[in-house]
């Protein structure tokens, strides 16, 4: 089996490059489109993320944690999930367009709805979970950079202006296609080609064992896009546009989250099956490591908001630095609950899990609907972090329920390293941009080798796991 931090490699590399093209993609497709028509494209694709959960309904992380504890259980579980899955996209695709034909909205936006909703079956026959599981995290690596890369390509063909609006869910479509055969040509090597089973006994097992997590997905999704879909039902698409440019620039930081809870998940299932009693030791040190990734990226984007949107978008969206530099906040606390929940969920506790995210976005759907109206942009960005600190401090509870974290004062060494990076970052910001980002991290990295943040013993205690 690859160790963890092998993994963690493959998986951070293949994120890092398909994220850089996700990025450049955004960047071409705010400056071609324009705030409104990219306004209009954060309001579909969010409708869209609605769809690509309910294909999941939690079956990917009962999968991933089946494949984990046992890979010999990969190509049956595949013969059973694979063909759900389909169904749901199936009956997910055919609500979106039923939702395209009710909502009040211009012909534009409507088809783009129902050309996402091909996208959404498309996924959910991709079979990244059964390598997330077995720890083969180069194939998940190297299906997300060629489905981004062609992504990008497509889009920089394709899209040349508002008016070549409808391209950008077909070039989605393709990419994501390319993805997954990937996978599948992956796959069929390793574990054989897939024996699919259409039983309703098997169905109605696994859905038993995924609902709570599958409700839960859908809970933390209506919680991350509700922002957007309200602004775009209530609010100009102009103001949707100027949260969806803030939106994509934290969500290409969130490559971090993404690997993270995919690595630690399959590490954290086995630390409770096979050594238990080093749990606190593993928590403690992705807590410190939480800290040290997610802090930089805050202090910087905080004080360097209005450049980097310039840059990255066009004077356009400069408006949305206030938007930043909330939305930005949200990175760590979605590492933090993702290093929550994903213990609860590795330890067996489904339920509190569900509970804990439906009390949390319930806070955050009262705070959406308070400050959109009060606030508009702003308000969506301060009512998506308030909702995840919400669901943060129930997941936490959760977590400290089960494990008191191993923690000491070198947990402290990050927040020190950032402010110091502050100070400097502060000093030279009417700089170049570049300059002044790279003698912050200079600095941030110093710093946090001198106070021992991060550790080889704590990359070790996940690596011997």
């Amino acid at each position: 089996m690859r160790g963890p931090v092998r993994n963690a490699g493959y998986l951070f590399a293949g994120e890092a490059a398909s994220r850089v093209f996700g990025f450049l993609t955004t960047a071409v497709l705010a400056r071609r489109l324009g705030v409104d028509g990219f306004g209009q494209i954060g309001f579909a694709a969010a409708i869209m993320a609605y769809g690509v959960v309910f294909t999941d309904l939690g079956l990917m992380t009962v999968g991933t944690r089946s494949v984990a504890r046992d890979h010999s259980q990969a190509g049956g579980l595949v013969g059973s999930v694979v063909p759900l899955r389909l169904l749901l996209g199936l009956a997910a695709a055919v609500a979106m367009a039923l939702i395209a034909l009710a909502l009040p909205k211009p012909a534009a936006v409507k088809w783009l709805l129902v050309l996402y909703a091909g996208a959404v079956v498309v996924q959910s026959v991709m079979f990244e979970w059964v390598f997330i599981g077995a720890e083969k995290m180069g194939f998940v690596s190297l299906s997300r950079i060629i489905t981004n890369c062609g992504y990008f390509v497509l889009v920089l063909f394709l899209v040349r202006s508002p008016g070549s609006l409808l391209f950008v869910p077909v070039a989605f479509g393709i990419a994501t296609a390319l993805g997954a055969l990937v996978l599948f040509v992956a796959y069929a090597p390793r574990f054989g080609l897939p024996q699919f089973r259409f039983s309703s006994a098997a169905w109605r097992e696994l859905l038993k064992s995924a609902w709570p997590i599958g409700a839960s997905s859908l809970l933390t999704q209506l919680h991350v896009n509700l922002g957007l879909i309200l602004l775009g039902l209530t609010a100009t698409f102009q103001q949707t546009g100027i949260y969806n440019s803030a939106y994509r620039l934290v969500f290409f930081l969130m490559t971090l989250d993404r690997v993270f809870y995919t690595v630690f998940f399959p590490v954290v299932s086995r630390f409770l099956k096979d050594q238990p009693g080093r749990l606190a030791e593993l928590v403690g040190a992705a807590v410190r490591m939480i800290l040290a990734l997610s802090i930089p990226f805050c202090v910087g984007a905080f004080i360097l908001a209005r450049p980097i949107l310039g840059l990255v978008f066009s004077s356009g969206y400069v408006g949305a630095f206030p938007v930043l530099r909330i939305l930005v906040w949200f990175l760590p606390l979605s590492m933090f609950n993702s290093l929550a929940g994903y213990t609860l969920l590795a330890a067996g506790h489904e339920r509190l899990f569900l509970r804990n995210t439906a009390l949390g976005v319930g806070a955050a759907v009262v705070f959406n609907v308070v400050a959109i109206p009060l606030a508009g942009s702003t308000g969506a960005a301060f009512a998506i972090v308030a909702g995840e600190a919400s669901l943060l401090v129930l997941m936490g509870r959760g977590l400290l329920g089960m494990v008191r974290p191993k923690l000491g004062l070198r947990t402290l060494a990050p927040l020190v390293a950032a402010a110091a990076m502050a100070v400097v970052v502060y000093l030279l910001r009417g700089i170049n941009l570049v300059g002044c980002i790279g003698f912050g991290a200079l600095t941030y990295s110093v710093f946090l080798l001198l106070l021992r943040g991060i550790t080889v013993e704590d990359i070790g205690l996940a690596r011997n796991g």
